[in-house]
């Protein structure tokens, strides 16, 4: 009796419906069971099963990784499913955000502009087990990656060292007041105000309002701070 293998089950997943089909219609043509992994946005890591409860031999992502929500959203969903090997396909330069995926079990990062026929290559010698990116690598992306996040998280231990009031100065400036209108609207001197902003200059340890409104923007567009204030 002649057994036929079955073929191998891709799940492809996208922050763009429309090319997460284009791709499984793409992969289905060369001789995968290819089908369409939801795309979640979860406000935090989502537990193991919770995305798909379908079995898969290997997962496309295919995700810029910028913004940032869309990092957070990679990260979540290569995690909610690290029991299958994942191939991360996106327009990001090489680097951190690499690592950020590499951290998060996805096992190899090709460009986007890969081909078809080597995006299957590859994912074939992925399912196998096979070495795509060296160890070394991947553990520099990693590390680039973990350096990135040690600096932001520096930088919210400084911001959250700041008073209520220097806080509010803070989101003020961030939202393009100037020290008279700040006056203005806390009622209280510009010279307080000024004293605020050099408070807030020292305890983020930088030299200007434009690099403290900077290092606010900063946190504010990470998805894993976006309210640096908050409670945590």
């Amino acid at each position: 009796m002649v057994m036929t293998r079955r073929p191998r089950r891709i799940a492809v997943a996208s922050d763009q419906s429309l090319v997460a089909e284009a791709v499984r219609t793409a992969l289905s043509s060369r001789g995968f069971d290819a089908f369409v992994l939801t795309w979640a946005r979860p406000r935090r890591p989502l537990p193991p099963g919770h995305v798909s409860t379908e079995l898969a031999d290997a997962g496309l992502l295919l995700c810029d990784l910028e913004p940032s929500p869309r990092l957070r959203e990679a990260r979540a969903l290569a995690a909610a499913q690290a029991e299958m090997p994942w191939l991360l396909l996106t327009a990001a330069q090489q680097g951190p955000l690499w690592g950020a995926l590499l951290d998060r079990g996805v096992d190899t990062v090709l460009s986007n502009t890969t081909t078809l026929d080597e995006v299957v290559l590859t994912l074939h010698d992925v399912m196998e087990g096979r070495t795509i990116m060296p160890a070394e690598d991947k553990e520099t992306l990693i590390k680039e990656w973990r350096a990135a996040r040690s600096e932001k998280d520096l930088l919210m231990a400084r911001m959250q060292s700041l008073t209520p009031r220097e806080r509010t100065v803070l989101r003020l400036l961030y939202a393009g007041d100037g020290v008279r209108s700040i006056s203005d609207m806390l009622d209280v001197s510009e010279a307080t105000v000024r004293s605020h902003v050099k408070a807030v200059l020292q305890k983020l340890k930088v030299n200007s309002q434009l690099a403290a409104v900077a290092a606010l923007g900063w946190l504010q567009d990470d998805p894993e701070c976006r309210d640096p204030w908050s409670v945590r």
